[in-house]
């Protein structure tokens, strides 16, 4: 996987420029390419739920922190998910509320002023409000942190989630970001090289990992924390070949070379169309226009006299 660092690394080794401008130049088409190619591929989804709830007689609720687009809203009333229709129009949305109507079961949202407005206007507190929607994308910029850079170790023990640094390392920037420790054939304190996300800091020596170390017990190891894009492994080196297509085309104007990754840029893509293209695993389920049948709205049984 490719850390900030890495693309950093990487820039002179695709563009033969050493150039602090072009660097700087290379990692803003980087982290725009990033962005496109993350949102266009459902990177970005994230869900969130409104602190407490539906609050009786308050129809508007603000968005999600960060948010770029909303995808649907779900409304849980017992237990029931209850998922919303949008209003098509900011016309149709007025002529539903002409007058005050208060009940649970919503039909519609609409978004307006970086907020999310539900008819009818819920008439209970606290049936749980969910939405999902995109995130915004945050820049690569954090370099990484190894053993080489502040002269510390860490340790873990297998099929456990808890890293424990031996100097003051972790800051709480670090949430989100990733942790490596490397495999050597050298040293006895070695990890299993794989990328573990990190999810919490507990404090300057301690962290939590999003999923279990299911490497070697190690204690005294190496590592690396590095901010890491959220584009699938495989494909983070498509904005390298994007930046290095525009570079040639544009400030260092090489036709030959332009094409060459042009061409590596539009194989990666289409690869990366046919793996993600789809959120669905089936490819033969690609029809999201069919009708969504609520089976609350089915009657389940029948009374004969």
């Amino acid at each position: 996987m490719r850390t900030y660092s890495g693309y950093l690394l990487d820039i002179p080794r695709y563009i033969n420029n050493t150039d602090s401008d072009n660097v700087t130049w290379a990692m803003e088409e980087i982290n725009q390419s990033l962005r496109y190619l993350t949102s266009r591929y459902y990177f970005n989804e994230r869900s969130y739920i409104v602190p407490g709830g539906t609050v009786a007689q308050q129809t508007f609720y603000n968005l999600p922190p960060q948010v770029k687009k909303l995808i649907n809203v779900t409304v849980t009333i017992g237990g029931v998910l209850w998922s919303v229709k949008e209003c098509p129009s900011r016309e149709y949305w007025d002529n539903l509320n002409t007058v005050t109507f208060y009940q649970d079961f919503p039909s519609f949202f609409f978004v307006y002023n970086n907020k999310v407005g539900i008819f009818p206007t819920p008439a209970s507190n606290g049936n749980v409000i969910t939405m999902n929607y995109k995130t915004r994308i945050v820049d690569l910029s954090q370099a990484d942190v190894t053993q080489t850079t502040n002269a510390t170790t860490v340790s873990i023990t297998t099929n456990t989630a808890t890293v424990t640094a031996s100097g003051s390392t972790f800051t709480n920037s670090m949430a989100g970001q990733w942790l490596r420790i490397p495999f050597s054939t050298t040293n006895a304190s070695c990890g299993d090289n794989q990328w573990y996300q990190i999810d919490t800091i507990t404090s300057a020596t301690v962290l939590t990992l999003k999923n279990n170390y299911t490497g070697a017990t190690v204690a005294g190891a190496n590592f690396t924390i590095g901010e890491e894009p959220l584009l699938p492994e495989d494909y983070q080196d498509l904005p390298l070949f994007r930046m290095a297509e525009i570079y040639y085309t544009t400030r260092f104007p090489d036709a030959t070379r332009a094409k060459l990754y042009a061409d590596k840029y539009a194989e990666g893509y289409a690869a990366l169309d046919e793996e993600y293209g789809s959120k669905s695993t089936n490819v033969i389920l690609t029809d999201t226009s069919q009708q969504i049948n609520n089976m609350n709205l089915f009657q389940r049984s029948v009374s004969q006299n």
